[in-house]
């Protein structure tokens, strides 16, 4: 997916700590993987398709990027009580107490703008809401969609646009690993006047999914890679549970006082399903 002449026969990645074992610890696996990264890489180099995108494609992909920026902001950075929302709901304060990053959870200058990225997307993961990939999607791509031309446009555009394409196959991946239902159970850590959040979040997720399957012209998200669905829901059972009892041990950690014993105790379990839950969705952030 990455640009026309952006690549030529060479690639630099970083990878992210937390990733190394799953990718690198075994053999067969990390030979599988360093073949579809060359892989990527020469397709990529030959640049096969080499049909410049038409200018229709890119304006209307400017139109769904301000739709979707839009939507986003107004949620995250523009809805009184989103922050308090997001910490009561997510385990973002316990996370910088976890040993496995090697750098702080905030930045030294306080409010919203202190968070890092990582921790940021990190703590919605746990809780199973995903709202940094997807959030805003499915309200840019209805603006589009309800016209039949324009659909027609984006079909075309999944189709021969390996850059779209890519994006709607990444957004499928992150809108079926999102649990409403699990990430209603943590909503329930949230103060009464702030809950409210949840329907917006469930709302915009139900959407998405709706207009990226309709764009992808599939009956339901996935249909096309069954390995990767498969995986997902044979993982689910797994890491479920962990989830219901991070809640559990969440609502009894937040009524101790964070400066007594009882509450580094408490805290031990709620970091050990932070790491089971991590690693059970394959990501932190």
């Amino acid at each position: 997916s990455a640009p026309q002449g952006s690549l030529h026969g060479r690639i630099k990645m970083t990878e992210q700590g937390e990733v190394i074992g799953f990718r690198y610890s075994n053999p067969e696996i990390a030979h599988r993987h360093l073949n579809q990264v060359l892989h990527a890489v020469l397709i990529a180099t030959a640049d096969l398709d080499n049909q410049p995108v038409p200018e229709q494609w890119l304006s209307l992909m400017d139109q769904l990027a301000a739709a979707g920026r839009t939507a986003y902001r107004d949620l995250v950075y523009e809805s009184e009580g989103f922050l308090d929302y997001w910490q009561q709901t997510t385990p973002i304060s316990e996370l910088g107490r976890l040993q496995i990053s090697s750098r702080p959870a905030k930045r030294s200058k306080g409010g919203f703008a202190a968070m890092r990225a990582i921790p940021w997307v990190f703590s919605w993961m746990q809780a199973r809401a995903i709202i940094p990939s997807w959030y805003g999607v499915g309200t840019a791509l209805s603006s589009a969609t309800k016209d039949r031309e324009t659909l027609e446009i984006l079909q075309a555009m999944y189709e021969r646009w390996r850059f779209f394409r890519t994006l709607l196959k990444n957004l499928q991946l992150d809108l079926v690993k999102a649990d409403m239902g699990i990430a209603q159970h943590y909503a329930t850590l949230a103060n009464a006047d702030v809950r409210h959040f949840y329907n917006r979040i469930q709302e915009e997720h139900t959407l998405a999914s709706a207009e990226v399957a309709v764009i992808s012209q599939q009956e339901y998200l996935l249909e096309t890679a069954p390995v990767l669905k498969t995986s997902i829901e044979r993982r689910n059972p797994y890491v479920d549970p962990l989830n219901f009892i991070q809640v559990r041990l969440l609502r009894d950690l937040r009524s101790l006082d964070v400066n007594s014993d009882d509450y580094e105790e408490q805290l031990k379990p709620v970091l050990a399903t932070i790491n089971g839950i991590a690693a059970g969705m394959k990501t932190t952030g």
